[in-house]
């Protein structure tokens, strides 16, 4: 684990992002980078005392540009500061994902070498509805736009290889859709990602989730659909 990073953006402290860092400091990964994407002042001395741990690195937004350039930030610092890492897991702050799964997607990808792994949950059980429906809706689009199946479309915890974040962190997408674009990318390019089993979390029915299941599943098929779109252009 020690090759390994780990990024976590987060839009406020969570009671579950202090815990988190502190297992996966734990557990021996190199790093952990935390982005806080323009959290509100009072949020703010927590996230510091984070920064103030050993293997913790900060990196700050003044304000909030969304998760998926708060993801491109820590994939920046990431190749800057640890070029000689094998690679870099992201993982959500509000307690969906455990340690103990982080540490599976990273054994998964050191033992599967150029591959990425993404945590696929089942959604089977008590699974708040907003969530399935989101999920369930991005994943047709997801079916429609790429031609590929896949499991857990929204999951954020995903491992990538470093050979492959600089193409990874130059796609477009702002927001959850640049989640999507990213999985879109690697399935076009025929590098579709392992999908491992994690465990499915919902804390308070989901409620601290900033995703809003039609509004940003719907924006996101749009951006799947038209970049589909462009990559038929281009082909002919």
């Amino acid at each position: 684990m020690a090759r390994l990073a780990v990024l976590i953006p987060a839009r406020r402290s969570t009671p579950a992002l202090t815990p988190l860092v502190d297992a996966l400091k734990d557990a021996g990964f190199g790093a952990v980078i935390v982005v806080d994407d323009g959290s509100p002042a009072a949020d703010q001395p927590a996230f510091a005392a984070l920064g103030g741990k050993q293997r913790v690195y900060l990196t700050r937004h003044a304000l909030n540009l969304g998760k998926g350039r708060a993801l491109k930030t820590g994939i920046n610092f990431y190749l800057k500061a640890f070029p000689g890492f094998y690679g870099l897991i992201t993982a959500d702050a509000d307690g969906q994902h455990t340690a103990s799964d982080i540490m599976r997607v990273g054994e998964a990808l050191l033992g599967h070498p150029g591959r990425a792994v993404l945590g696929a949950r089942s959604f089977a059980g008590q699974v708040p509805l907003r969530s399935r429906f989101g999920n369930a809706l991005t994943r047709l689009l997801f079916r429609i736009a790429s031609g590929n199946a896949m499991k857990d479309t929204q999951s954020g915890l995903r491992g990538f290889p470093t050979a492959l974040l600089a193409e990874l962190a130059a796609l477009g997408g702002e927001r959850y859709e640049y989640e999507m674009n990213v999985l879109a990318h690697l399935c076009r390019s025929g590098q579709a990602p392992l999908e491992l089993p994690v465990s499915t979390i919902y804390i308070d029915e989901n409620r601290s989730s900033h995703f809003d299941p039609v509004r940003d599943s719907t924006r996101i098929g749009f951006v799947l659909l038209r970049n589909y779109a462009s990559s038929l252009r281009a082909e002919k």
